[in-house]
């Protein structure tokens, strides 16, 4: 009996904790969706202010498409690898659309890994979003030199040696360090 007992408090203990995940994982969902429409429209409104007709159809465009994927993605923990690289894509683009194409990026996956391979929704978006805000962003702030200017991002998906997906985000940028400092 005893040992049924605690079989079954860790049970409920796994279940709570599996609950608490994906509250977890809808919350953060939830704080990017605000921030970055507001954001999103603003950046369309000084297109429209600038009287660049064509950068803000684009935009908008792009800003429409990752919307819709984010609200069709919104009510499911995981999502294909296929799907989240999509989002990604466009995600990174209207980023960069938004800073003048002040960086480049390049998203690579590993041909071996199965394209309906499954991994929580928007867990990989934040991590994007701080190399561009907190790193190629402040590329211009370090030189007059527009090479050396030019931010590059790279998001790779690997599989390591023991099946595990890993997911390896790479960029240009000035670094946590001076990051902080501005």
């Amino acid at each position: 009996q005893r040992i049924s007992k605690i079989r079954s408090e860790e049970a409920l203990k796994r279940k709570f904790e599996n609950q608490l995940s994906e509250i977890e994982m809808k919350a953060l969902r939830a704080q990017m969706n605000p921030h970055f429409i507001f954001n999103s429209l603003n950046s369309i409104q000084k297109f429209i202010f600038d009287r660049d007709e064509y950068a803000a159809s684009q935009y908008l465009t792009k800003f429409s498409r990752l919307i819709r994927m984010i609200l069709d993605h919104s009510d499911q923990d995981f999502i294909n690898l296929i799907e989240e690289v999509d989002l990604l894509k466009l995600y990174i683009e209207t980023e960069a659309l938004r800073f003048d194409k002040s960086f480049t990026y390049t998203i690579e996956v590993d041909p071996q890994i199965p394209l309906d391979t499954k991994l929580p929704s928007m867990i990989i978006q934040p991590h994007i979003e701080n190399a561009i805000w907190h790193g190629l962003l402040h590329l211009s702030q370090q030189s007059d030199d527009k090479d050396f200017r030019q931010g590059r991002l790279k998001v790779s998906f690997s599989q390591s040696n023991s099946d595990q997906l890993m997911i390896t985000i790479e960029d240009n940028g000035v670094g946590r360090q001076k990051a902080k400092e501005y």
